[in-house]
């Protein structure tokens, strides 16, 4: 009898211990379940406190120079200036310390293709170039500083019969602008004069990618006359009624708008 008893007594001690184990382990997970409840409460309220406090500013950096802000201000936004008024912006905006050149931005409309040739620039030029005309003589030479890589020249002038020599070159000179072509005015039945009139202001002109035609007008010390002489020049020979657009600036300077003639 005092066995059984004993016995009962066991079971009843193990049944108890595994409801106390039971009860310990939800106790366990009530209390975690409120601490996770605590920390995204905190983590709420943290947050709710960041996006009511005033945001920081940025500064962002100014696109340009305080004097080109400055000389910006000349220019009226959206109004387009007569040749005159926009060559004496051009001269008032310069902004750089050495003597900049004017220069012109003609967009020409994208059905005109194949915008390019070359025009004389009665004002003169803004950079001396070196102009070299091949002939039988000196063929040789130039096509050794071509592969030597001493170039000293800036246009190469050649006759036709010239060409298939410079041919073996053309994978150097042609990257680099150099190989003489019938668009650009450098293949040509007189060599002399072609090198004459180059070295005199005979500029090539072509329309980029965008079918836009950059030309450099001129040094600011040229002169607002001069600097014109070569803008009408160079106007002469680009298709009027396709241009779309026309700014003029100095070399880091602002744009001017131009009235299309």
């Amino acid at each position: 009898m005092a066995e059984k008893e004993a016995k009962v007594s066991a079971e009843e001690k193990a049944v108890d211990e595994k409801q106390l184990l039971k009860e310990a382990e939800e106790r366990e997970k009530e209390r975690k379940a409120e601490e996770k409840k605590a920390k995204e409460e905190e983590k709420e309220a943290a947050e709710a406190e960041k996006s009511e406090q005033p945001k920081k500013q940025i500064r962002k950096k100014p696109a340009h120079g305080k004097k080109y802000r400055e000389v910006a201000k000349l220019i009226e936004k959206g109004k387009e200036y007569s040749v005159e008024e926009a060559l004496e912006l051009v001269t008032k905006t310069s902004t750089a310390k050495f003597d900049a050149t004017a220069e012109v931005h003609v967009k020409i409309n994208d059905k005109e293709k194949n915008i390019r040739g070359t025009v004389v620039m009665p004002g003169g030029t803004a950079k001396e170039r070196r102009v070299l005309g091949v002939t039988e003589d000196n063929v040789g030479e130039v096509i050794e500083k071509a592969k030597s890589g001493k170039i000293d020249f800036d246009i190469l002038v050649a006759e036709a019969k010239m060409m298939p020599k410079l041919a073996v070159v053309a994978k150097i000179l042609g990257p680099k602008g150099l190989m003489p072509s019938p668009k650009a005015g450098t293949v040509v039945d007189d060599v002399e004069k072609a090198v004459a009139e180059l070295k005199g202001g005979r500029v090539e002109y072509r329309a980029d990618k965008y079918n836009i035609v950059h030309m450099p007008l001129g040094k600011i010390s040229f002169g607002a006359e001069r600097i014109k002489q070569n803008y009408e020049a160079l106007m002469l020979h680009l298709p009027a009624k396709r241009v779309e657009s026309i700014f003029m600036t100095a070399t880091m300077g602002p744009s001017i708008k131009v009235v299309r003639k």
